[in-house]
């Protein structure tokens, strides 16, 4: 238990702070990409204004479109070029004057591109531009973002390297610390399961005694109201018991025996006693056993299960209904079905019928001599994880409860 409860801590621990830098990776490399587009839009917007020749000075009309100096500070480290059309899209002039990997030719083909698109700005390649009208034509200004794109890049890589360290360093912590932290936990549940064992050992000799006394009083005085009542309830509490250590050996995760069973013999078996009982009940009784079904299986853990079904069955199938068994192979998989008629109005989640001490009557009265304690079907789902089965629950239709294992 103490390997397991580490084994989800660690994991529960690692999926939190891998979601947490995951969150941390994105917004950073997220906000410093839409601070290159801001940065990248007022460059553009400055060269637009500058009409595309921000160095040269008094010799546009247009005073508005000079650049003052901190400006042309930050144009300097740009790279751009333009590219002049006239109205039916002919090329007039490109200025490549402050890019180095593009030449005239390869200009106008991008500026081509950008007014095909139909967009007064956009993204060719690693390029952003913006189309702007004048009174002869288009200008088309290209701005380069090589640079931006390695930033984010390089940025991106730094920030994965950190995280995928940090992430391994608080690994390493939390296998160092998990110990610790579930160290309580296995306490306390050892105390638990032990005051179990120890109840559920103390409680038998009394059990038996009770069980003994009222046998011999019955002899000597007759059997009576009185006497079936003791019995009954002694039966209950032994039951009771029974599965209460069943369920705290299993929780101790100790390694079952097993051995090759002819699964068939030993399902028939059990079966016997249960359909007289379903017989006298007034119960219908069908049962299909593939048989010579051989299972590498613990004998005593695998006839409780067996046990508790039927049990289950026999206690809450309604009056006058019936109860089927089923044991099959099928791919390659021992399958074991028992369904039986219950009451119409019940729509308990299945897998509520496996919690501890859970019974469908939210009371939890015992009014019903057959009613059990809801702790039947929580030992058979051990049983049945101890033995690597897996037992499941459903309502085929309603009125009816099935129950599946699974090995």
């Amino acid at each position: 238990m103490m390997r397991t409860l580490r084994k989800k801590f660690i994991f529960f621990a690692m999926a939190a702070v891998t979601v947490l830098l995951v969150i941390l990776m994105l917004s950073i490399n997220g906000l410093a990409w839409i601070m290159f587009e801001r940065q990248s839009d007022e460059t553009m917007s400055m060269l637009i204004n500058s009409g595309g020749n921000f160095m040269q000075e008094g010799s546009h009309d247009d005073e508005d479109r000079q650049l003052r100096p901190p400006d042309r500070d930050m144009m300097r480290s740009a790279r751009f070029f333009t590219v002049y059309l006239d109205d039916n899209g002919a090329a007039l002039f490109a200025n490549v004057d402050e890019i180095f990997f593009v030449n005239i030719d390869e200009a106008i083909e991008y500026a081509n591109q950008a007014v095909k698109k139909g967009t007064s700005s956009g993204r060719i390649d690693r390029y952003k531009y913006a189309i702007e009208k004048t009174g002869d034509g288009l200008k088309v200004y290209f701005l380069d973002m090589t640079r931006e794109v390695m930033t984010i890049q390089t940025l991106l890589r730094v920030s994965a390297i950190i995280a995928a360290g940090s992430w391994l360093i608080v690994l390493l912590f939390v296998i160092l610390l998990s110990g610790n932290v579930v160290q309580p936990i296995i306490t306390g549940v050892e105390k638990q399961k032990q005051f179990i064992t120890n109840a559920g050992h103390e409680l038998k000799t009394p059990l038996a005694i009770i069980q003994s006394n009222n046998d011999a009083m019955s002899l000597i005085h007759g059997e009576n109201k009185y006497n079936r009542n003791i019995k009954e309830q002694v039966t209950r509490l032994s039951e009771l018991t029974a599965n209460l250590l069943l369920q705290a050996r299993l929780d101790e995760e100790v390694q079952l025996r097993k051995e090759t069973l002819n699964i068939s013999e030993l399902t028939e078996s059990v079966l016997i006693p249960y359909r007289d009982s379903a017989e006298a009940a007034g119960l219908s009784f069908t049962s299909s056993i593939t048989p010579d079904l051989h299972m590498n299986t613990n004998r005593e853990t695998i006839t409780q299960l067996l046990n508790i079904l039927m049990d289950n069955a026999m206690k809450y199938t309604v009056s006058g209904g019936d109860i089927s068994f089923t044991l099959i192979k099928e791919s390659g998989h021992v399958r074991i079905m028992e369904e039986n008629s219950c009451d119409a109005e019940m729509n308990t989640d299945p897998e509520k019928l496996f919690e501890r001490f859970y019974r469908a009557d939210s009371a939890r009265t015992q009014t019903d001599q057959h009613s059990g304690y809801g702790i039947g079907l929580s030992a058979a789902r051990s049983i049945c994880e101890a033995l690597g089965g897996k037992l499941t629950a459903e309502y085929p239709v309603q009125g009816r409860i099935r129950f599946l294992v699974l090995f």
